[in-house]
């Protein structure tokens, strides 16, 4: 018996493939998939899979007869893991901006068991990480090698509310795959900064992005809570990037958020010394669940149950105030680059797919290649695709959707994303300059053939 992985070594967006070769005709193998995350955190998948008449098993060609997943899915096996420990609840996987190690086990007896180990990169090895305090942000920065002319293009990422780490393993992944300089901002839960989501200034986002503006091609993408300060920052300093992706975005300014409480009753963003007009979040809709959040921690076993929120029902209150709605509109309109509005159909932490349309219905008059993408059945985390999509949430936050609607999404988010940013910044380089700016493209290119997508961009 062989265990077969291509390749053994690579991006994390690459789906391996993984074959089970020198099986009896249609004997079955069970295969296992451990790997302990940047948190310290075990994770498992177990499935059981049936060999053809030529004694071969493989995840592209075969559904497994029982398991973590269901139907024929090469990502199947990676995405399906769930979290090993029973004593607390699970969370998200917690990438690192490095890399991790696999390790793949298959047994079709107890005598026949072979065991082979898959390192997946986050980070090429020759993509340098700084990280640095400007302007009262923090900056953490992924860059290729330099160029020997011309610059490489920019992308800067602004985290939502689950902060910096969330975002540097997609950062350091896009200046792996396609050859882009990209910079985290980080604005809020440091030091000097504010603590959570509250009174915080657009100014040093405005001054960090268009310094980079001014020299280099410069795309935005933004997460979350961060959809809502880095639009209106865009918006209102009219800062000349490239190009925007908004990931399960607002089209408003919220009130400000909170660590687990009521929302503070201030916006989330302030511009030229003021607080922006904000929409109220209905925090009495959240009281309930607040309340039973404090009443686990006091019962016995109340650790190993999830005390996340779903905070959809508090957004949805608030949009259905006309007049507040009205008053804090981000005004999308004045940013000229293209945009694009990722969001989950089953998002549970607010109505990201009516928020998303809203973005790009205002801009129909705009002459941009704006695009709307919305994945039903997913929820509010987009992440990088092979990331597990089992856990329901962060230990905050529910975010919504089935597993395996999560997945779908996050494989097609990356995808659809990594196009609209390498054709609007790598528009006008020679063909052969630009190819050799994205390590990984070729590879990319092909499995993207092979991806089912968990969704078609709408027409806008």
């Amino acid at each position: 018996m062989e265990l077969i992985i291509k390749p053994g070594e690579g991006l994390v967006d690459e789906v391996p493939e993984l074959v089970v070769q020198g099986l009896g005709p249609h004997e079955q193998v069970t295969v296992r998939i451990d790997v302990t995350d940047a948190a310290g955190t075990a994770w498992r998948s177990v499935n059981r899979y049936r060999a053809d008449a030529d004694g071969v098993a493989g995840t592209a060609t075969c559904a497994p007869l029982a398991g973590s997943y269901t139907g024929v899915d090469p990502s199947g096996p990676w995405w399906s893991m769930t979290c090993v420990r029973r004593d607390r609840p699970p969370v998200a996987f917690s990438a690192p901006d490095s890399q991790l190690t696999w390790t793949v086990r298959c047994a079709a007896d107890p005598a026949r068991q072979v065991r082979r180990t898959v390192l997946r990169r986050w980070r090429a090895r020759r993509i340098a990480r700084t990280e640095t305090c400007e302007e009262g942000l923090r900056v953490v920065e992924f860059a290729p090698p330099a160029l020997r002319s011309g610059s490489r293009p920019v992308v800067v990422l602004v985290p939502g509310s689950t902060g910096v780490e969330a975002v540097t393993p997609a950062a350091a992944l896009l200046a792996s795959r396609c050859g882009f300089t990209t910079v985290v901002l980080g604005y809020a839960g440091g030091d000097g900064q504010p603590r959570t989501l509250k009174d915080v200034p657009l100014e040093p986002f405005v001054r960090v992005v268009g310094a980079l503006a001014q020299e280099r091609r410069v795309g935005v993408v933004a997460y979350s809570a961060g959809t809502g300060g880095a639009l209106a920052a865009l918006a209102h300093a009219r800062v000349p990037v490239r190009a925007v992706v908004a990931l399960s975005p607002t089209h408003v300014v919220w009130q400000a958020l909170d660590s687990g409480g009521l929302p503070p009753k201030t916006s989330a963003w302030t511009y030229g010394g003021a607080a922006l007009p904000c929409v109220p979040v209905r925090g009495g809709l959240l009281l309930p669940q607040v309340a039973g959040r404090a009443l686990l921690r006091r019962l016995p076993g109340g650790h190993t149950r999830s005390a996340a929120l779903r905070l959809r029902s508090a957004y949805a209150a608030g949009l259905r105030d006309a007049a507040a709605v009205r008053n804090a509109l981000i005004p999308v309109e004045r940013i000229e680059a293209p945009l694009m509005a990722v969001a989950g159909g089953a998002d549970a932490v607010w109505p990201a797919g009516a928020m998303a349309r809203a973005l790009v219905g205002r801009r129909r008059t705009l002459p941009v290649d704006d695009v709307l993408l919305v994945h039903p059945g997913a929820g509010h985390f987009l992440r990088p695709p092979l990331i597990p999509a089992t856990a329901e949430g962060t230990r905050a936050l529910v975010g919504g959707g089935t597993p395996q609607a999560n997945a779908l999404a996050q494989r097609e988010t990356w995808e659809a994303m990594t196009r609209f940013l390498e054709r609007h910044l790598h528009r006008g380089e020679p063909e052969t300059a630009a190819s050799s700016t994205r390590p990984g493209a070729e590879s990319r290119a092909t499995s993207a053939q092979t991806a089912r997508p968990a969704a078609e961009p709408e027409a806008v």
